[in-house]
C-alpha cells in the first residue's frame, strides 16, 4: 500500500511539473463550478463583437506565440518594422480596446476582410497616424494570430 501511494505521489508530481513547464500554452482554468469560455461564434462578425469586449475572451482566443510587428521609430535613416513572437505573459491585454474605450479615444474598428478561414481587422483614428491591423484564423474557433502596428 505504501509503495502504491509513493508511485501515485510521484506520478502527480511529474504531471504537475510537465504542465508547469509549458504554462504559457495552456489556458488558465477558471475556478471550479464556473464554466470554461466557449467559442463565441464561428461567424466572424459575431465572434469579434464578443472578442473585442472581453479581456478573458481575448486571452483565450489568441494563438501563442502571437506574432507582433511594430515600427522601430528610432531606426535610421527611417523607421523599420520589427517582428517578435510573444508568449501570453508578454502581452498586455486587452489587445483590442472595448467599445467604451474606443469611443473615449475616437478609435474606429472595422472589418477589412473575411474569408472562409481568415479575417483582418483595422483599428484607426481619423486624422492621425494610428493604424493597427489584427489577423485571425479559423480552426475550431477564431484565433488572433498576428498584430501589426503601423502607427508612427
Amino acid at each position: 500500500m505504501l509503495i502504491k501511494m509513493r508511485y501515485s505521489l510521484l506520478f502527480f508530481a511529474v504531471c504537475s511539473q510537465a504542465y508547469a513547464l509549458d504554462h504559457a500554452s495552456h489556458p488558465v482554468q477558471q475556478a471550479s463550478g464556473s464554466r470554461q469560455i466557449k467559442c463565441p461564434s464561428r461567424d466572424f462578425s459575431e465572434f469579434i463583437k464578443v472578442f473585442s469586449e472581453s479581456k478573458e475572451v481575448q486571452i483565450k482566443f489568441t494563438k501563442y506565440p502571437l506574432r507582433e510587428q511594430w515600427l522601430d521609430l528610432s531606426a535610421m535613416p527611417e523607421p523599420k518594422p520589427v517582428m517578435q513572437k510573444s508568449r501570453r505573459n508578454q502581452i498586455d491585454f486587452p489587445v483590442i480596446p472595448d467599445e467604451a474605450e474606443r469611443k473615449k479615444r475616437d478609435l474606429i474598428l472595422r472589418i477589412d476582410e473575411i474569408k472562409s478561414n481568415r479575417a483582418k481587422l483595422t483599428l484607426t483614428k481619423d486624422d492621425t497616424d494610428h493604424l493597427v491591423n489584427y489577423f485571425f484564423s479559423l480552426n475550431s474557433c477564431w484565433n488572433l494570430v498576428r498584430i501589426e502596428d503601423w502607427s508612427l
